[in-house]
């Protein structure tokens, strides 16, 4: 019989994020996912895949997780994917340019959302409270809808694989998700693999897309937007 329980996940994630120009993104974000700068560090590249999915970010109220750069929501798919649904916990341990993160999450119904936002045999609002990164009560605090075109690649010079994807985000309020309120767009290149060839490889990819794009990294993660923009005067 097949084992139905939750599925829980702890791994790393290192990425760098550019915020790109959200009608460019939109009319052809393919075209950013086959730019040269790619040839130059990646192989057996994938086809795009496209995902259409909305996170609920949580928070205390004080606004703790964002303002220290973490992020705890609730994700949900759309389409083929509908009936897959995780909590989700992405701690940053360091930012310099590239985010190093702890990423812990669990698989739960789509139709229990509402009753996990704030439950703590959830491993990620588990480990959020024991480790004292939010107290109180747990509540949405924004919303973001994104169409995700993404692409999966080795590095040449190891074997360690990456992803990178162009992602188109709406931000909405937890009271009113169907009007939007804000749009971003952003290229994202990230790796679970910790071994130094691997981060070095990534740097170097970050390197040239910094130059190529002749923008710098961004410095905000999407539940900051999120949260920033249903709650302004708390913006750092």
């Amino acid at each position: 019989m097949r084992d139905k329980r939750p599925t829980r996940t702890v791994g790393v994630e290192y990425e760098y994020k550019w915020c790109v120009d959200t009608i460019d993104a939109a009319k052809d974000p393919h075209g950013f996912l086959s730019a040269t700068v790619f040839d130059r560090h990646l192989g057996d590249v994938s086809d795009v895949v496209t995902v259409v999915q909305s996170t609920m970010y949580l928070d205390d109220e004080r606004l703790a997780l964002a303002d220290a750069g973490h992020s705890l929501g609730c994700v949900v798919n759309t389409g083929a994917l509908s009936s897959i649904a995780w909590i989700r916990l992405k701690q940053t341990i360091l930012w310099t340019g590239r985010r190093d993160c702890l990423e812990i999450a669990e698989r739960v119904p789509p139709e229990d959302i509402g009753r996990l936002v704030d439950a703590r045999e959830v491993l990620p609002i588990d480990y959020a409270r024991r480790t004292g990164m939010v107290s109180g009560r747990l509540a949405p605090v924004g919303v973001a809808t994104q169409t995700r075109y993404k692409r999966t690649a080795v590095f040449t010079d190891s074997p360690a694989g990456m992803a990178y994807s162009v992602d188109v985000v709406e931000f909405r309020s937890p009271d009113d998700p169907a009007t939007p309120l804000s749009r971003y767009s952003c290229l994202e290149i990230e790796t679970n693999g910790s071994e130094h060839h691997a981060l070095r490889q990534l740097d170097r990819l970050a390197d040239d897309i910094t130059d190529w794009l002749g923008t710098s990294q961004e410095t905000a993660t999407k539940g900051q937007l999120a949260t920033w923009v249903t709650h302004p005067d708390h913006r750092s």
